[in-house]
């Protein structure tokens, strides 16, 4: 089996940046991304969100644009928190439809609350979609769960599999008269026919609850078909501010539901000045494209695309 840590490898640092962030300083992001892919007409097109420091407003605008190499993007649609009755906008994912439609599952806070949700607008290409004919498709209540977020979403001939990032089902550990600090997230997979209605979430990948640089969390960004099965990145945090500056690692999967770290020694790639995080990979062909949200400098992130042959 070839070991796709080393195969895959890359610096971060060498990777084409696709957007810059709307200021300078921590606090100020392009990312929370993710992409599509028409094998049809050969379109990519990608989700982000443009984020400022938490005084400043957060998660204000998000947008679509489209590439014909995945590379070269080109802004077809915008919106900002106010047409979402939303406080903050995260993670989206523009991809094609079985039909020869478009769709963006889009997650965002409600004003006023801290419940994230998710939802879903169809338009006929990206720079259709209308944010007010949105329709919730993951409300977080319904399933016992405070939220729901940060989607990515496949779709086929025979339904939709939907990855979100929800509430660990582990608490903090009490051991005599210390209390351990439990896992803060996993990541829950939603299966549908249509994509619209989701009966139920699984539990598919939990943090090890312990102090390692992956401990707290366990948020998967992507999956590509990889030999017999699956090969999957996700992002890993110690702790509550690693929030904010993830790291990324990879996974092995045979179906998409149970995983297997795969050991790196620590995070798989980094910046050298913080977070390598949202890593999204998107396998066309015999080339592996992996977007990535990426800390530079000043402590701002930007999103930046590298291209692996295998």
């Amino acid at each position: 089996m070839n070991d796709p840590a080393t195969l895959l490898a890359f610096d971060p640092t060498d990777g084409t940046v696709i957007r810059t962030p709307p200021g300078t300083g921590y606090g100020y992001w392009v990312g929370g991304h993710k992409v599509g892919f028409d094998p049809d007409s050969g379109t990519f097109a990608i989700f982000y969100r443009e984020r400022t420091p938490l005084e400043h407003g957060r998660g204000g605008r998000c947008a679509v644009a489209v590439s014909s190499d995945g590379i070269d993007f080109t802004e077809v649609w915008s919106a900002d928190k106010a047409e979402f009755a939303s406080s903050s906008i995260e993670v989206g994912h523009c991809l094609p439809t079985p039909d020869g439609g478009w769709r963006l599952y889009i997650s965002y806070e409600r004003a006023g609350s801290s419940v994230w949700r998710i939802d879903v607008m169809e338009a006929a290409s990206p720079e259709l979609l209308q944010a007010q004919s949105r329709r919730t498709v993951l409300e977080p209540g319904e399933y016992g769960l405070t939220y729901i977020k940060d989607p990515f979403v496949y779709a086929d001939d025979t339904g939709y599999r939907l990855y979100a990032a929800v509430p660990a089902r582990q608490g903090p550990l009490v051991i005599g008269d210390k209390v351990q600090a439990g896992p803060l997230d996993a990541t829950v997979l939603a299966v549908s026919d249509d994509g619209l209605i989701f009966p139920t979430v699984e539990y598919v990948f939990e943090a090890p609850g312990d102090n390692s640089w992956h401990g707290r969390r366990a948020r998967l960004s992507s999956l590509i078909p990889w030999e017999d099965g699956y090969l999957a990145t996700w992002d890993g945090g110690r702790t509550y501010y690693d929030n904010y500056e993830e790291w990324c690692g990879l996974a092995l999967s045979p179906d998409g539901t149970k995983f297997e770290r795969i050991d790196t020694g620590g995070p798989w790639v980094r910046s050298p000045y913080g977070s390598v995080r949202y890593v999204y990979a998107l396998r066309v062909e015999n080339e592996v494209f992996f977007y990535y949200e990426y800390t530079r400098e000043d402590g701002s992130h930007d999103l930046r695309v590298w291209v692996a042959e295998i």
